[in-house]
């Protein structure tokens, strides 16, 4: 049984900034916008499928995944509540996923037709060309989260990505006293690593007084 959270409000997603509610209704018509419901390990978008659609995460969280030839997943980036997810395959010319999305949690997901999005209103309502700028602005922003990964996996040791991961999340919360979206094995599989390598590192750290952890809340000391 699907048992997502409490859908997020319209208002509060950022592809809708500066757009009306009366708008937004009219928006989501010509849009063809629709929701559905989807279960904890449930295939959202699978990779080589066409994507016609840009999803919006009401509720839960998404996992975009890679699969390489011996069957091994890496994790390439997670949504949260408020984030679009497929955009980037969805503005390509063949508009084929290279990625598998996939419900992490219970989730609910309001998909948009990108044809729709990125070609002209026959209306030429102003609402539509708001909504084509936030589109790019929120790609933009996905291009820097793709950076961070990069910026993550490319450190040597495992301990030297654990930190680098926890302080790009202490700066983005502005806290050193931060709490992470990830389970334990999702934070391995992103790292590039196996949970218990990383469970025993981590361990390593609090010993050594670099961190402090309970469950998904992180405190960095040094």
């Amino acid at each position: 049984m699907i048992m997502a959270r409490k859908a997020l409000p319209y208002s509060e997603i950022s592809l809708f900034s500066d757009i009306s509610p009366e708008d937004l209704q009219v928006m989501l018509h010509c849009l063809e916008g629709h929701t559905r419901s989807f279960s904890k390990g449930e295939i959202i978008i699978m990779e080589q499928e066409k994507v016609q659609y840009v999803g919006i995460v009401l509720s839960g969280t998404v996992h975009m995944l890679k699969e390489d030839i011996w069957g091994s997943h890496s994790l390439l980036a997670y949504m949260n509540e408020g984030d679009m997810f497929g955009e980037i395959f969805a503005v390509q010319k063949e508009a084929s996923a290279h990625a598998t999305f996939l419900a992490a949690t219970a989730a609910e997901i309001l998909f948009l037709s990108t044809e729709h999005i990125v070609h002209n209103c026959p209306k030429h309502c102003a609402c539509h060309y708001r909504i084509t700028q936030n589109m790019f602005d929120l790609i933009g922003k996905k291009s820097v989260s793709l950076m961070e990964k990069i910026e993550v996996t490319s450190k040597g040791s495992l301990r030297e990505k654990i930190l680098a991961y926890l302080s790009l999340e202490a700066q983005k919360q502005g806290t050193r006293y931060l709490e992470i979206p990830l389970s334990r094995t999702d934070l391995a599989v992103y790292l590039g690593s196996n949970r218990s390598a990383m469970t025993r590192e981590l361990r390593n750290m609090r010993e050594e007084g670099l961190i402090d952890f309970d469950r998904n809340t992180f405190v960095l000391k040094k």
